[in-house]
């Protein structure tokens, strides 16, 4: 008998195939959007070399002090160039209410959640590649490092994880584009924090390996408990 119930209760191959398929053709849709009008990944990357440029200038004549703090700047531009990115993909799906018909199609609310994190992440990870070539070149600092790449990977995921998540719930809101950073910046916090001290660890000339896997476990569980969260509210989210 338990095994019966463990059988009915177990989701189908079927079912399985259709939140994949679900998956695919949102992530799909966002990208032939991103391909024909060029909006989101432009704008965060012109954001980001203006905000870069202009702090190297600034700090021109202090090169140790520009250099010490380009781990910090580094995440800071990441994250408003971010936030950019998800007010711009919250405009796209206002647009000719397309975040209604994707509500009116009978798919798994998760598959929403899980194909918006995607597409965002790959918009944010490409501003990266773009960032990590500027900031080795302006800073002279060794952001090619494999652990360096993977932090960057790895806290990209959480942010984009915590920002669909309150992009969803502050869409229909009058103050949208105001409460977005207000609500986000305290949130992410837990993970900015641990992951730009493994990414300023790795810019010493020895290490220690022992904090920065410390640091990359925090942000790993930052990521797991965002992502279940997103996963397991987005359905009240997107109907409240």
């Amino acid at each position: 008998m338990d095994n019966v119930n463990a059988t009915t209760n177990a989701p189908s191959p079927k079912s399985s195939n259709q939140f994949v398929t679900a998956v695919w053709a949102i992530v799909w849709k966002d990208l032939q959007i991103e391909k024909h009008t060029r909006q989101t990944v432009s704008l965060m990357v012109m954001f980001s070399l203006v905000t870069v440029v202009m702090f190297n200038f600034a700090l021109e004549t202090e090169l140790d002090a520009a250099r010490n703090v380009a781990t910090g700047l580094l995440w800071a531009t990441i994250l408003l160039a971010g936030t950019l990115g998800l007010n711009r993909s919250l405009a796209i799906e206002r647009e000719n209410q397309n975040i209604d018909a994707v509500l009116i199609a009978p798919i798994d609310r998760r598959a929403i959640y899980l194909a918006k994190v995607i597409s965002v992440t790959i918009f944010t990870l490409l501003l990266e590649v773009v960032l990590v070539f500027v900031f080795i070149i302006f800073f002279n600092k060794p952001f090619w490092q494999p652990v360096v790449l993977l932090v960057l990977f790895m806290g990209t995921i959480g942010y984009v994880a915590a920002g669909v998540l309150i992009t969803s719930m502050t869409m229909q809101t009058r103050a949208r584009e105001v409460l977005l950073p207000i609500l986000l910046m305290p949130l992410v916090l837990p993970l900015i924090l641990p992951a730009a001290t493994a990414v300023g660890e790795m810019m010493h000339i020895e290490p220690d390996l022992s904090i920065i896997r410390s640091m990359i476990s925090l942000v790993a569980a930052y990521d797991l408990a965002i992502l279940a969260t997103g996963l397991f509210t987005y359905r009240l989210v997107v109907e409240s």
